[in-house]
């Protein structure tokens, strides 16, 4: 296959040939491309493809040789994505045009709507009443009534907004990776006043602090993590992490943060004042993270090596690596610390652990493409969005098994 000729073109334009080639080979292969320089941008982009890959410097630049892995790369293909849930209703977005409620316990389509060029991550606020939807590609974001999916009011947000939060005073924040952006906005009466603050080098996934009056902003780029004060905006402190932190997890109970930093493949800790503790090892691509409620243990997800490791939350003693499915793109605890669900977007399984003992209690064939997850409030059952099967599976983690699937209209 000819070698891709990338040098001298923008990152967008180079993410999108890249990845366009990824989805023209076939599993297995492998293709290369010379680039000029290789930035937070590209990385991330790839990373969150689910493309591996190598760099290496050659007398025409660097050049980038990608493995096809056997699903299409994550976030070009419109299948459901992500989910949220709260009581008896669970949210599901697409990464597509199109958001739907279901209801949790007879598994049906409540409600289904076209809202965004193609939408990305959603948010719930704690009342239950608004969900916000991150759209990329139109460079906005939504808020919509949870129960009807109406929406109520959309603002710009530039950087391709991907993953937004929303507070307990309903304030809504999401970065924007391509601008170095954190978006914040506040209600108004009529909608929602909008604050864009400059944060550093490709921000991702924000963190509300212990307090709920703070934000905690991981820069991939710019290997640090930024505290935020949403009352007005200010940066309040930046903390130096290890290289490309992505995403977070807090301790409810000592207000420490842990992100895991996916270009040097290790887990920071970060006091509730934003002083660095320790920065240890995990694995290569070291990218999604969670704790257990209890804050005892830390799971991070290392994409490149299909493994979990497990922290000891107060020491950073790694105490367990387990394998996990090809590209465990979600990684999550259940509310009552019983269970871990680590999805496999590059297979047709998620893999449920043991939360507290750090061990494999099952392998569920949920459909390809699992990406992330949302449990009751009781950990006994949990909904998990397949972009490329383009259903929701319903699981019975009491059971562990897939007690059904959700197609929206005109999927399935």
């Amino acid at each position: 296959m000819t070698e891709l000729d990338c040098r001298g073109w923008t990152v967008p334009r180079t993410g999108a040939a890249l990845i366009a080639r990824y989805n023209a080979s076939q599993p297995g292969e492998t293709y290369s491309a010379l680039v000029n320089e290789w930035g937070p941008g590209l990385r991330m982009w790839l990373l969150e493809a689910g493309a591996r890959h190598d760099v290496v410097p050659c007398n025409e630049g660097l050049r980038v040789t990608i493995e096809r892995s056997p699903s299409p790369a994550q976030g070009t293909i419109p299948g459901v994505h992500h989910i949220v849930r709260r009581g008896d209703d669970v949210w599901a977005s697409e990464r597509g045009a199109r958001v739907a409620r279901i209801g949790a316990h007879d598994a049906s389509v409540a409600a289904c709507a076209a809202v965004a060029q193609k939408a990305s991550h959603i948010a719930l606020s704690p009342d239950g009443a608004t969900l916000a939807v991150a759209d990329p590609g139109a460079n906005k974001v939504l808020a919509l009534d949870a129960a009807t999916l109406h929406v109520r009011a959309a603002w710009d947000s530039p950087g391709m907004p991907q993953l937004p939060l929303i507070s307990a005073d309903g304030i809504v924040c999401v970065t924007g990776g391509g601008t170095g952006t954190l978006t914040i906005a506040r209600p108004a009466q009529a909608g929602y006043r909008t604050h864009i603050v400059s944060i550093g080098r490709a921000p991702h996934d924000p963190l509300l602090s212990r307090d709920g009056a703070h934000v905690w902003v991981p820069c991939a780029g710019s290997a640090e993590v930024v505290k935020v004060r949403l009352s007005d905006g200010s940066v309040i402190g930046r903390c130096s992490t290890g290289e490309g932190p992505a995403h977070l997890a807090g301790d409810p109970h000592t207000g420490r943060v842990y992100s895991a930093n996916s270009w040097d493949g290790t887990v920071s800790c970060i006091t509730d004042d934003g002083e660095l503790v320790a920065t240890v090892e995990s694995g290569r691509w070291c990218h999604a993270i969670d704790i257990t409620p209890d804050g005892r243990r830390v799971w991070a997800a290392n994409f490149y090596d299909d493994t979990l490791a497990v922290f000891d939350g107060q020491t950073l003693e790694r105490i367990a690596l387990l394998a996990s499915e090809r590209y465990a793109h979600g990684l999550d605890v259940s509310p009552d610390g019983r269970w871990t669900v680590a999805t496999g977007y590059g297979s047709d399984c998620v893999t449920v652990y043991d939360a507290a003992g750090c061990k494999l209690v099952a392998r569920i064939e949920v459909g390809r493409g699992s990406s992330h997850t949302a449990f009751s409030a009781d950990g006994a059952s949990a909904h998990v969005g397949c972009s490329v099967s383009a259903h929701v599976a319903v699981l019975d983690l009491e059971r562990a098994a897939c007690a059904g699937k959700v197609s929206l209209p005109g999927e399935g």
